[in-house]
């Protein structure tokens, strides 16, 4: 069990924050150049990223500090407190930030269609908790229309 909770960690790790609507650009009326939105949403990704890592060095310690190394209960109690205390905030902030990202001109739609899909997403990790995440990679129809848009925000 130990390795199942790892591996969901991992992966929301190696997933990525975030309840809000469909953005398209935020509230700017000014737009960005292709590039610019590309750096901003990077570096945006890049945090969350960081939040991720942090959270499973903090469960992975909780698990050594409580001993819980073959205690599949108290490691899956240990998961959904970091899911839910470090990990989802993370996303959503992430969703946030960029939803306030005015869109480049010609790709108003992509980015609506990539923060719809993040959106959806994290209600259904809200939804299912951690059991949503061990049945599939939650994130990879954000993760797809962000590399479509030339970034990398994997949750991997």
């Amino acid at each position: 069990m130990y390795r199942w909770i790892s591996g969901v960690l991992v992966g929301v790790v190696a997933l990525g924050a975030v309840i809000g609507g469909c953005g398209g650009g935020g509230d700017s009326s000014s737009t960005l150049t292709k590039a610019e939105f590309v750096k901003q949403a990077n570096a945006i990704c890049a945090t969350r990223k960081q939040e991720w890592e942090s959270g499973l060095a903090s469960y992975n310690e909780e698990v050594k500090e409580k001993k819980a190394t073959s205690d599949p209960k108290a490691q899956e109690e240990i998961a959904v407190v970091q899911i839910e205390e470090t990990m989802l905030p993370a996303v959503k902030t992430q969703l946030t930030a960029m939803e306030d990202l005015a869109a480049p001109e010609g790709e108003e739609a992509a980015v609506t269609k990539m923060l719809g899909g993040l959106s959806k997403e994290i209600k259904q990790v809200e939804k299912e908790g951690i059991y949503g995440l061990s049945k599939t990679h939650q994130f990879e129809d954000f993760e797809e229309e962000a590399k479509k848009l030339g970034l990398d925000c994997s949750f991997e």
